[in-house]
């Protein structure tokens, strides 16, 4: 028995963990008369330090944490206990109901958002793609930035990552900027999440505090919304 059948009725295999890219689903030849298809593929790594198949196991991973945090906030905020509302006050100096009804229709729609995101949803960030997808590239401090979203595309939500991203973070922090946190950060970017902007970067006491000194500008901030999620959380096993 063919061990690729049960992928696609051609018996290619079409797994995250295989070098294939669909570039046609209704014709392998040329034998039918208009069906050839030429396609060119830019075989660049997303991150030049590993391969795409080390970048998918990797993405997987953190996206599968991500989902993991986000939920452990969402049941804190549904119980609503001592912890719960210090930790609101810690990054937005308010514990109101108020608040915490933001939060949890928020973060519930950013777990919705983070669950349908898959390791091919991270792509080599790309001027030309956030131009198709109806953004305008952000082509100051390149350098600086880890990663970006068009935040109004919310049909692909595709996620593009640039070098920061892959020659400088780690994986996890618990108290600062790391692949993970840029991840939750980014989704909280699109337009049916938090629709958050970026009035201040950066994850850590200094963040908090001007957090605390700008609730109104926090609850809007991809990462306050992030240090919330995030900060002091026991790194994951790996």
């Amino acid at each position: 028995m063919n061990e690729f059948s049960n992928d696609n009725k051609y018996g290619f295999k079409l797994t995250e963990d295989e070098e294939w890219f669909v570039v046609h689903d209704s014709a392998v030849t040329n034998t039918n008369p208009g069906s050839m298809v030429y396609v060119t593929i830019d075989t660049t790594p997303i991150c030049p330090n590993m391969t795409d198949r080390e970048f998918r196991v990797m993405a997987k991973r953190l996206l599968g944490w991500a989902v993991t945090l986000v939920e452990r906030r969402i049941a804190d905020l549904n119980r609503y206990d001592s912890a719960t509302k210090a930790r609101m006050t810690y990054w937005f100096n308010r514990s109101d109901d108020g608040t915490r009804q933001y939060l949890m229709a928020g973060f519930s729609r950013h777990l919705a958002a983070l669950k349908s995101l898959t390791p091919a949803s991270l792509v080599r960030s790309d001027p030309k793609l956030d131009r198709m997808l109806g953004c305008v590239p952000n082509l100051i401090n390149v350098d600086q930035e880890a990663a970006h979203v068009c935040g109004p595309n919310t049909e692909r939500r595709l996620v593009g990552i640039a070098l920061k991203f892959c020659n400088v973070l780690r994986d996890q922090n618990m108290y600062g900027d790391s692949r993970l946190s840029t991840l939750i950060h980014e989704v909280t970017h699109f337009a049916d999440t938090f629709a958050s902007g970026d009035p201040r970067y950066g994850i850590d006491p200094k963040a908090a505090e001007w957090a605390r000194n700008n609730p109104e500008q926090a609850l809007r901030n991809a990462d306050t919304l992030t240090g919330y999620v995030i900060y002091g959380e026991p790194l994951f096993a790996v």
